[in-house]
């Protein structure tokens, strides 16, 4: 398969949504094990179209959104990252891999490219992210990939570590 990436680093490729990539997200979003850590939990085909037009739409009014990301050796799909706004008026970063590519330093490497491109199209003071407070393993994630504690506060419903990086 052929992508058109926006932008390749690290062997890893990053294209905008387009409508036909449910089947993609339908690995993640309806996985119950992927989306464990996530309030929503898992989501519905009609759920994931949804979000798609609104990746989609975000990327068109504002610049930045949700990327689908590739492994560009492989042509292989990896998972979904990018940038949203939240309830505190923050841009918030985030990502969701498929579980074959968890534990192998894809999550660290594809925040750091994301904050990265943060730094040069995102025109504001920072970025923040987010976890559940058990989720020990994305906040290592967020630490490697250089962003600092800030507070711990309620997301989505939700107590989470709130970590943000300064652009």
């Amino acid at each position: 398969m052929n992508q058109s990436y926006l932008f390749e680093v690290d062997h890893l490729g990053f294209r905008l949504f387009i409508e036909s990539d449910l089947d993609y997200l339908l690995m993640l979003d309806a996985d119950p094990e992927t989306m464990s850590f996530f309030p929503s939990g898992v989501r519905s085909p009609k759920e994931i179209q949804d979000n798609i037009k609104r990746y989609i739409t975000s990327y068109n009014e504002k610049g930045y959104g949700t990327f689908v990301i590739f492994d560009t050796n492989t042509n292989k799909f990896i998972g979904r990252a990018g940038f949203g706004d939240i309830e505190t008026g923050e841009i918030e970063v985030g990502y969701l891999i498929l579980k074959k590519y968890w534990g192998k330093g894809y999550a660290s490497r594809i925040l750091k490219i994301l904050l990265a491109w943060a730094k040069k199209y995102i025109k504001k003071d920072k970025i923040i992210a987010f976890t559940p407070i058990n989720h020990l393993a994305s906040e290592r994630v967020m630490q490697k990939a250089g962003m600092s504690f800030s507070r711990i506060g309620i997301m989505k419903g939700v107590e989470c570590v709130i970590y943000e990086y300064k652009l």
